[in-house]
């Protein structure tokens, strides 16, 4: 039985309780294949027992329809070009417009419908835009381009605002906030109704694990709790959760899964592992809870709204069809009604889950297109999460705190081994055979891959492919294909990116929020300190960008900026990787013009050019005089974020 950590496949588990609610019957033909190292285990059934409860075209888009219906009434005539500038002295270029991948800096920009009509000096913009012109002082604010976040997951971020209940650090600093938290939230549950939550992370609270006498002595013994890891790939239940599903020490592991035992006592611990184990807990509890499900319907709306108070304008979604082809057709539905752009990776967890969604022909004509949703790329598979020591590296975790339910993958493991690397492979065909067929349809191809035994594998496919099929090579396709995470890596891999033309894409809360816990827990520090290696990137050239991974990390682009430029953790101030640290150019390129190339579409968004569309964020100070070694990211407001030439959110009050 393999495992796997902290990675999209993680967050299925959740998905596991959340979509099984929402899964229509069409959510996938039967599987006959075993599944043990797929967090998809189980979730077919689960649907099969309680689809149809609730349909997703029921929820889906009504909230985010009604929220965004209206666009703002400006007090200018919108017939005519808006022009911003400054009138400061200091501040006599207040547009960053980061035209070829630097600052460029400008003195006004002109937008109309939609669209940039110009940048430059102001009396050349002025020209430009016309006689009838309505003008925008800035003053002392700065307008940057509208962020592109490359990587997080739209349908997981917005549900798991409503259904479970977030203890994450962030929301629950301690064990013991985390349990008063779990208190609190049980005055809120009917008869019946189980306590759900999730985000729980022992590696940020001093490896705390959860037991099931905790669930019991510090929360209740008579409701049924299950507390799903941060990971996605661990849950703690309590006693009676344990009694109310038939489990005992003497109950065999299930398939794709196992109940954690004492390995002196032979008892059950509480800790469930992996999606074979919790499915057995799901199933129980959505049945329990199906009266909470309208907590969701105004998820989607929520998080939008909070993506676009961090100056979000483009998101690109890394996995639709994970769980289910549901969510292409969800998140299609979406692009209708949302203010925010959407494109999409579909995922392909195992062979044959992409086909499901994209068919077997090739790629058509500007992509596969679904209503607003265009799909160019189909998203692998290749390891798990470095925190939660499944990440596939070469060189043992350290000790301490390495889980013993893991024993003997000290060095992680490989989600789809490949016949190259293993001698044999998980699947009926290997990835590189995945991925050439994937390439041959035409279409651009992302691999998670957190350690850097996985990056080995996944650099090593591309060379292979690029070999026997010169076409696919990006010097001649045009295409740039992404490695995801690359986070424990060496340099000699960011070279081998840069000469195969492979982009590479930062989580970069790794060292925002579990710097001390990799330098201290996981990796060691001569690993952990050039985890997520930007300078790296810069100085060979490689294309990289920041991503949130969201919901494992809130999406906030300038969070990551101010990660990147002073590689500062979070709470300790510690440094993790000085000589990783970049300026402000490199780390914006970071959330604008690299990711746009890399969800191919930086013809239209990334930067602020004539032509391109109108999306910009007018923040409170100019971050090119922003003190970044010593002041907190969060002193830059993010004041309004347009999307489209419309001022989509404003700090200021509703628009």
């Amino acid at each position: 039985m393999r495992f796997f950590h902290k990675s999209q496949a993680g967050l299925l588990v959740l998905a596991s309780f959340v979509f099984s609610i929402f899964s229509p019957s069409i959510a996938h033909p039967n599987h006959d294949e075993e599944e043990t190292g797929s967090c998809l285990t189980g979730h077919i059934k689960l649907a099969e027992l309680i689809f149809g409860k609730i349909s997703p075209s029921d929820f889906d888009t009504s909230a985010v329809s009604q929220r965004f219906a209206q666009p703002e009434k400006r007090t200018s005539d919108q017939s005519v070009p808006i022009i911003f500038y400054s009138s400061s002295e200091q501040n006599r270029r207040p547009i960053i417009t980061m035209a070829n991948d630097r600052l460029s800096p400008v003195e006004a920009l002109a937008i109309h419908k939609g669209k940039v009509v110009a940048v430059g000096s102001l009396a050349s913009v002025r020209k430009k835009a016309g006689e009838r012109r309505f003008f925008w002082n800035l003053h002392k604010q700065v307008i940057l381009p509208g962020f592109v976040e490359p990587h997080l997951h739209v349908m997981l971020s917005a549900l798991l605002k409503g259904y479970f209940l977030d203890i994450s650090p962030l929301r629950a600093p301690s064990f013991e906030s985390a349990m008063k938290q779990l208190r609190d939230e049980l005055k809120t549950l009917k008869a019946g109704e189980w306590l759900l939550a999730y985000g729980y992370d022992p590696s940020r609270l001093n490896w705390h694990d959860l037991s099931k006498e905790d669930l019991d002595k510090e929360v209740s013994s008579t409701t049924p709790i299950v507390v799903i890891n941060a990971s996605g790939h661990l849950a703690y239940a309590n006693s009676l959760a344990f009694q109310e599903v038939g489990i005992t020490k003497n109950t065999p592991n299930p398939q794709g899964g196992e109940y954690a035992k004492d390995p002196k006592t032979g008892e059950l611990t509480g800790v469930l592992v992996e999606s074979g184990a919790i499915l057995q807990f799901s199933a129980k509890a959505t049945l329990a809870n199906l009266g909470r499900t309208g907590r969701v319907k105004e998820g989607l709306a929520k998080i939008l709204v909070q993506w676009l108070a961090k100056g979000i304008t483009t998101v690109f979604d890394g996995g639709l069809g994970a769980v289910t082809p549901q969510d292409l057709e969800t998140v299609a539905n979406l692009t209708e009604v949302s203010p925010i752009r959407i494109r999409a990776a579909v995922a392909d967890f195992k062979p044959g889950d992409a086909e499901k969604m994209l068919g077997t022909g090739n790629m058509p004509a500007g992509g596969f297109k679904q209503k607003g949703l265009v799909v160019k790329t189909v998203k692998l598979w290749s390891d798990g999460s470095t925190q939660g020591f499944t990440a596939a590296v070469k060189q043992n975790y350290l000790p301490e705190h390495f889980p013993a339910y893991f024993a003997g993958k000290e060095k992680g493991v490989l989600v789809w081994p490949d016949s190259a690397n293993s001698g044999e492979s998980a699947y009926n065909t290997t990835m590189y055979d995945e991925m050439v067929k994937w390439l041959n349809r035409g279409y651009q191809i992302m691999v998670h891959a957190n350690g850097d035994r996985a990056s080995d594998i996944v650099l090593g496919n591309f060379e292979k492919i690029f070999k026997e099929y010169p076409k696919h090579n990006p010097k001649r396709s045009e295409i740039i294909h992404r490695i995801e995470h690359f986070t424990v890596t060496q340099t000699s891999q960011v070279q081998k990116a840069k000469d195969l033309g492979i982009a590479v894409s930062h989580t970069m809360g790794h060292v925002h929020y579990w710097g001390d816990t990799f330098r201290l827990g996981v990796l060691g520090k001569e690993r952990a300190e050039r985890i997520d290696p930007v300078k790296d990137d810069v100085n060979i050239g490689v294309i990289y960008s920041f991503n949130s991974d969201s919901p494992v990390t809130d999406a906030d682009p300038l969070l990551w900026v101010g990660t990147a430029i002073s590689r500062r953790v979070y709470k300790s101030n510690n440094i993790l990787g000085k000589a990783q640290r970049v300026g402000l150019e490199a780390a914006l390129k970071g959330v604008t013009t690299n990711p746009a190339k890399q969800i191919l579409w930086e013809k239209q968004v990334g930067s602020l050019e004539a032509g391109k569309y109108a999306d910009f964020v007018i923040v409170s100070k100019d971050l090119r005089g922003f003190d970044w070694e010593r002041r907190n990211t969060n002193d830059i407001k993010i004041l309004e974020t347009w999307i489209g030439g419309v001022r989509r959110y404003s700090a200021f009050g509703s628009v």
